[in-house]
């Protein structure tokens, strides 16, 4: 991936981390390094070892400050191991690979099955996510399930696939909206970058697919002598555990999929279905600030207040505010009008500043902001969400569904959709020049084991609406935290709901309605 693209994915992936930690941040840059070296074991074969010294920027992600006692006491017990796996699972007798696997085991008196976990990203290290969840509010789950950490294929520790050509890609100042040509420059590059890298090694490249990554889940499952393999997975992890249990329906044990993916993989569906769940958010936002005129001062009504803020908006692109803390145009006032629940307080002081020709208090736009997580493999994280979505192969249908995108939602359809296939540039996707898969993405399907979907009423980056289509296609049951996060329920004030489920409590008390964290 690019270096705008890898942070574009990088904050996707912040806002999960932040979420199941309650806060946990890292600073600075890791480059993933392989889990071994040598020859590999056989197919399926599971050999524990010593434990690497996690690095810094693993020790902050998934053991916050406030953690590090709870940390180094969970660490201390935690069993580390590589799982040998087929590099395709369609050719089991060609190449193999070795994934890194981390088990934290119950501290339960009976016997306990494997919990595996995702964070997301795609992309993100997972192999840590139990000493996480452990330290947490949900770490009640020790109580009856060994909790399961793996870095998916190409990720963290397992033999990292990067794209140095891509991930050195630099999108550059973006103006307020992207011209035809500024656009098709930027695919023409980043399509380069990922046809050299893929011309460097096809078949690994071709390897990184959900699909793939479910059959290594079932890999794990059986190395782990265990019957059913139960899974929480968070964002890009519901399309790993959805296929999971498509596939392999009969050892599906308990799963709960949060900020759930929708079950239509077309591209373009999803970057329409994020773009209109922002564009609610704002007409959610100018309700708030009308009923809050007498403090912001921006109209007395929702219509009134968006015709106002719309006006602001065109003042800064033609006429930019500049002061000595900055330069407020068309970008700062997308973000404020792109406000989410949390922030809505800081936005809105910034744009009452700003249609009182001030520079918002601090310099800031008000919105906070999470450091970037450095356990996200772009290149890889981007190859696996590609292989789950059919994309336009042509910047010509890119090109034409952002037009389109722009003239459905006249606030914020011209921005960067806030989804890991949008490209940097908008109207461009970073599934470009990455070959089709050979084989679709896995439909949707049923499963023995209980499920539960989890969507956050007021989030964007995978919107409710594809947690409920997601329930028509799947079965289970759909509970909503009412919370604009994207992910966080296992950190936040609904933990007791994940323990809950995990527990085999039942009814819907646990299982469906809402949750107010």
């Amino acid at each position: 991936m690019g270096g705008g693209r890898s942070r574009g994915v990088r904050r996707v992936a912040g806002v999960v981390l932040a979420g199941l930690l309650a806060g946990a941040c890292a600073d600075g840059e890791v480059r993933p390094q392989a889990a071994a070296t040598g020859t590999p074991s056989r197919t399926g074969e599971l050999t524990w070892g010593t434990c690497p010294e996690p690095s810094e920027a693993e020790a902050q992600v998934w053991g916050a400050a406030e953690h590090r006692p709870a940390y180094a006491r969970h660490a201390a017990r935690l069993r580390c191991g590589t799982l040998t796996v087929p590099v395709d699972w369609a050719a089991p007798q060609g190449p193999r690979l070795e994934l890194a696997v981390a088990v934290l085991p119950s501290t339960g008196d009976g016997p306990a099955e494997p919990l595996a976990l995702n964070p997301g990203g795609p992309g993100v290290s997972g192999r840590l996510m139990p000493i996480g969840i452990a330290s947490g509010r949900a770490r009640a789950l020790l109580d009856r399930y060994d909790l399961v950490g793996l870095d998916v294929r190409g990720t963290g520790r397992s033999a990292p696939a990067t794209c140095p050509a891509a991930e050195s890609l630099d999108a550059g100042p973006q103006p307020a909206a992207p011209t035809h040509r500024t656009a098709r420059a930027y695919w023409d590059r980043l399509t380069q970058a990922h046809t050299t890298c893929t011309e460097a090694d096809p078949t690994r490249v071709a390897s990184l697919t959900t699909t793939n990554a479910a059959h290594d889940l079932d890999a794990l499952r059986r190395a782990l002598r265990a019957p059913r393999l139960h899974y929480y997975g968070v964002s890009w992890g519901t399309s790993l555990g959805i296929t999971y249990r498509t596939l392999f329906p009969t050892h599906s044990g308990r799963t709960l999929l949060e900020s759930v993916m929708s079950p239509d993989p077309d591209l373009r569906g999803l970057l329409d279905g994020v773009t209109r769940a922002r564009e609610q958010r704002f007409e959610h936002f100018t309700g708030w600030l009308a009923a809050r005129s007498d403090r912001y001062g921006l109209g007395t009504t929702a219509d009134g207040v968006r015709t106002r803020l719309l006006d602001l908006r065109e003042r800064l692109t033609t006429r930019p505010l500049r002061t000595s803390d900055g330069t407020y145009g068309r970008a700062e006032a997308d973000q404020y009008l792109d406000a989410e629940p949390s922030d809505r307080a800081g936005s809105a002081a910034a744009l009452a500043a700003l249609a009182r020709g001030r520079a918002p208090a601090g310099g800031g736009d008000g919105k906070a902001r999470a450091a970037a997580p450095p356990l996200v493999a772009p290149f890889a994280g981007t190859a696996l969400l590609c292989s789950q979505v059919t994309h336009a192969a042509s910047f010509a249908e890119q090109w034409s569904a952002y037009g389109e995108r722009r003239t459905a939602y006249p606030v914020l359809g011209a921005t960067r959709p806030m989804f890991p296939g949008s490209g940097e540039v908008p109207g461009t996707s970073t599934c470009a020049g990455l070959p089709t898969p050979e084989r679709p993405p896995v439909e949707p399907g049923r499963a023995g084991g209980p499920l539960l979907l989890v969507a956050h009423r007021d989030e964007v980056i995978t919107p409710l609406p594809w947690a409920r289509a997601m329930r028509a296609r799947t079965g289970g049951t759909l509970l909503v935290v009412g919370d604009g996060e994207h992910g966080g329920m296992a950190g936040g004030g609904c933990a007791g709901r994940v323990v809950g489920f995990f527990a085999g409590a039942e009814g819907a008390a646990v299982e469906g309605g809402v949750c107010e964290p």
